[in-house]
């Protein structure tokens, strides 16, 4: 039954909401980690190819790629985020963890659900599902100005953004007089209205992916809200907003994106210049993420310029290391904001002296980022800039090269926070053992996907 994995995670949604009104002492934390790791297992086994509903619904291998990696994240971000859920003495702790934990398993149901829709009514309701709660989550910390700050931004520019996507489904329905997408490539005419319409999806999407000028919001969202929702909205949101675009630049527009490309390489340079620019000045750290996040949207937009299967391929790799990479950072972030309530770049000095795994670990992750072999984020730029490359876009790809150069200055001067500065930190960073452990592996892997690009090859194998 290919709609397994999104009810084992409907299953584990009720199941922490429904034990927290009767069980006060069971740990919520585990049973949606076990949950989520179920249906991890269960889309590994199940056959691609798949669909129910009449067609409505599939199990493509873009939908199966894409449900790992939200799944990935939902995990990551959980176990990161344990001592803030279950540590009543952070100083993070978030309140009523179980309606958060609640809430963000049915905001992974509804991407899972988003990338196997083949009409627009399901994708735009799944889309909802997958966005609508975000705004309750950025407003969780309900007595802080900055989070409700939040919450107001963040729900604004979301209700723009979806206004801009439901108009532009409405013209591609106008024009094309169905709501399958299959059969809306086909009968693809490029008339104003449909030009039209890839360019409102394109602005409606490019709120989700922080693409410039799109990307207002990110920064006061991040810092304002929890940062177990930050870290989230970091990469899986962003994937789902890379997911809406693959489906109608890969899918309904292909013609239209090559004609395009252009358009899409000024979208991003200015993304990725913009966003490495103004994370130079930041001094808090969650600030300083926002606009490093809205720089790697610039990279992954160099995947769509290409052919379908290099193109798809190389932007669902880098998610992959995007993923491990900046969660490692995230989870850092919580273990220094769980133990002193500080989230300034320079109450990162001595971290090497308080916590040496941690700073290990964030300086690891911050190469990675910045794109320094043999990490994965150096494997992962190479694919995107070869992307660009094919198309003729050599331009572009020095673009790329330079923006990462500034990114490794301000990645290298938390790094000095760290490692060099004299400490400030007076007593050790502590960390509980499930974090630990996630942080831990997650750096093997941003390792381990440098030195092994079979991982490429596994993803290029199912297109």
């Amino acid at each position: 039954m290919i709609m397994l994995p999104e009810i084992i995670v409907i299953v584990t949604a009720l199941t922490v909401l429904v034990l927290d009104l009767f069980v006060k002492d069971i740990n919520k934390v585990q049973i949606a980690l076990a949950g989520l790791l179920s249906a991890l297992v269960s889309i590994i086994v199940l056959p691609i190819g798949g669909e129910l509903l009449g067609g409505q619904f599939i199990l493509s291998p873009t939908a199966f790629w894409f449900k790992i990696i939200f799944l990935l994240s939902a995990l990551i971000t959980i176990s990161i985020s344990y001592d803030s859920l279950m540590v009543k003495t952070s100083k993070i702790f978030l309140q009523s963890s179980s309606e958060f934990l609640v809430i963000m398993l049915l905001i992974i149901c509804g991407m899972m659900y988003l990338v196997s829709s083949t009409s627009l009514i399901s994708l735009y309701v799944s889309l909802e599902l997958a966005t609508i709660p975000l705004f309750a989550l950025a407003a969780w910390h309900k007595k802080e100005s900055k989070s409700a700050e939040a919450a107001l931004k963040y729900l604004f520019s979301g209700a723009l953004a979806s206004s801009l996507l439901l108009l532009a489904f409405s013209f591609l329905y106008g024009t094309t007089g169905t709501m399958n997408l299959s059969e809306m490539a086909v009968a693809m005419t490029f008339s104003p209205l449909q030009i039209w319409a890839f360019i409102l999806i394109t602005m409606g999407v490019g709120f989700k992916m922080t693409m410039v000028p799109f990307h207002f919001w990110a920064a006061d969202v991040y810092e304002g809200a929890p940062t177990a929702l930050a870290s989230f909205l970091s990469v899986a949101s962003k994937a789902a907003g890379v997911a809406v675009l693959v489906i109608f630049y890969f899918h309904v527009f292909p013609d239209l994106v090559k004609s395009l490309n252009g358009f899409l390489a000024i979208i991003a340079t200015m993304t990725m210049t913009l966003g490495n620019l103004v994370a130079l000045t930041q001094k808090n750290i969650k600030r300083f993420m926002a606009f490093s996040s809205i720089s790697q949207a610039g990279y992954i937009l160099m995947g769509f310029m290409g052919v379908e299967s290099m193109g798809l391929v190389s932007v669902l790799f880098y998610l992959i290391v995007y993923i491990f990479s900046n969660l490692v950072i995230f989870g850092v972030i919580m273990a220094v904001s769980s133990s002193t309530g500080k989230e300034e770049i320079s109450d990162y000095k001595g971290l090497s002296i308080s916590n040496p795994m941690l700073a290990f670990a964030m300086m690891l992750a911050l190469f990675s980022l910045s794109g320094i072999p043999p990490l994965s984020g150096f494997l992962g730029k190479f694919f995107l800039f070869s992307v660009a490359a094919k198309q003729g876009f050599h331009w572009l790809v020095v673009v790329a090269a330079l923006n990462s150069t500034v990114s490794l200055y301000y990645y290298l001067g938390i790094i000095k926070e760290m490692y060099i500065n004299k400490a400030d930190l007076s007593e050790s960073i502590l960390v509980s053992a499930p974090v630990k452990w996630t942080l831990s592996l997650c750096t093997v892997v941003v390792v381990a996907l440098g030195v092994l690009p079979q991982v490429y090859d596994l993803i290029l194998e199912g297109f």
